[in-house]
């Protein structure tokens, strides 16, 4: 069970390593002459736009293969995280794992989302849980279906990484 968390903790590492090189050699486009000459949006964001799909999924991907949005197939009983912003998921061997941000810290989030999935059935699996004031990590199941969490605090941005897994 330790090897499937190293191998998330692998996925998180990865997304955010991602998310801070998408945003290196990005241009300032904005218009600082003082006129208002109305600007074309880039191909990006036009691709962007016409790649959304119903349902809040959006099936544009960055170069590690992470989606924007919600997976169309996020479970009604596995709850998202109060007070955060998701991130985008990826599918892989492991389950989907869908990434969230949060401005709430660790043990804040970590409470709120165990009482909400608890309420739907799911039983937590007191083996693998590990939580600080700095994070951590736990798996319920419920039935044959299972779903972690992965949570880290980022002083650097004063922020929460969670990551649900479920499969």
């Amino acid at each position: 069970m330790i090897k499937n968390y190293l191998k998330i903790f692998l996925l998180i590492s990865v997304f955010v390593l991602g998310n801070a090189l998408a945003g290196c050699g990005k241009k300032d486009t904005g218009n600082t002459s003082g006129d208002n000459k109305q600007e074309t949006p880039n191909v990006t964001d036009q691709q962007k736009q016409q790649d959304k799909q119903p349902g809040g999924e959006n099936k544009t991907s960055n170069e590690l293969g992470i989606s924007e949005g919600l997976p169309k197939d996020y479970p009604p009983d596995i709850p998202q995280p109060k007070n955060s912003k998701n991130m985008g998921y990826l599918n892989t061997s492991e389950g989907t794992v869908v990434t969230f941000e949060s401005d709430d810290k660790p043990k804040d989030v970590y409470d709120a989302f165990s009482a909400d999935i608890e309420k739907n059935g799911y039983k937590k699996d007191e083996s693998g849980a590990l939580m600080s004031e700095q994070g951590g990590l736990a798996l319920w199941k419920k039935d044959s279906k299972e779903c972690s969490v992965m949570i880290a605090f980022d002083k650097d941005k004063n922020k929460t990484s969670v990551v649900v897994t479920y499969k």
